[in-house]
């Protein structure tokens, strides 16, 4: 067996998992299937991750992190007003969408997995806490950016902005438009900024 640092052995069978399930769907992802598509042996699988569950996690915050990634990059490599930075998120969103159409896809198989098979239930609920709670830091890096806070309460507002993406997501997902993609990408940073309060001082005079 090639002696491989786990990290980058637990990444290579996250890679195969994520290849098996956008292939054959997220239920057939098991340790077997995982080793075979990885060319290892059932003992490197096992021994990286304790289970299946422990693996299916694996691939719902790997999911979550590349879905976060354009995002993140808008947020650190944007310098402008706070309008200005939450306009270049929805264009990572944008940008993001298009080369990972089947990332994207694999995430909302996952979650409709885990409503059909009871088994699966407890991980899609973790990969869709991972991604609420992504949002809700993309979210507070913009308000500290304009040491601003929000109207809403900030985990209620991660968990709508998120659905709001889901949504136009699958849209464009069937539709295939992009300019109304786009654009609406766009609106939910107008929506996200129209909740924007001001910070209010630490020592009032």
């Amino acid at each position: 067996m090639n002696r491989m640092p786990i990290d980058e052995r637990r990444t290579q069978l996250i890679d195969a998992a994520l290849r098996l399930a956008a292939r054959d769907g997220v239920e057939a992802v098991t340790v077997r299937g995982v080793a075979q598509e990885a060319g290892v042996s059932l003992g490197v699988v096992h021994y990286c991750f304790a289970d299946k569950d422990a693996l299916l996690q694996a691939m719902g915050l790997s999911m979550a992190l590349v879905a976060s990634e354009p995002v993140q990059s808008a947020l650190d490599g944007t310098r402008g007003d706070l309008r200005t930075l939450a306009h270049a998120a929805a264009d990572g969103l944008w940008e993001g969408l298009q080369p990972r159409r089947h990332m994207r896809l694999l995430t909302f198989e996952f979650a409709t997995a885990g409503v059909r098979n009871r088994a699966l239930r407890p991980v899609a609920q973790h990969h869709l806490e991972q991604t609420w709670a992504m949002t809700r830091g993309s979210l507070e890096q913009l308000a500290q950016s304009g040491g601003v806070r929000f109207s809403m309460d900030l985990d209620l507002l991660a968990r709508l902005v998120a659905g709001y993406i889901d949504g136009i997501e699958i849209a464009w997902l069937i539709q295939q438009d992009d300019e109304v993609t786009l654009a609406s990408f766009h609106a939910l940073a107008d929506y996200v900024l129209s909740l924007v309060v001001d910070e209010p001082d630490a020592d009032p005079a």
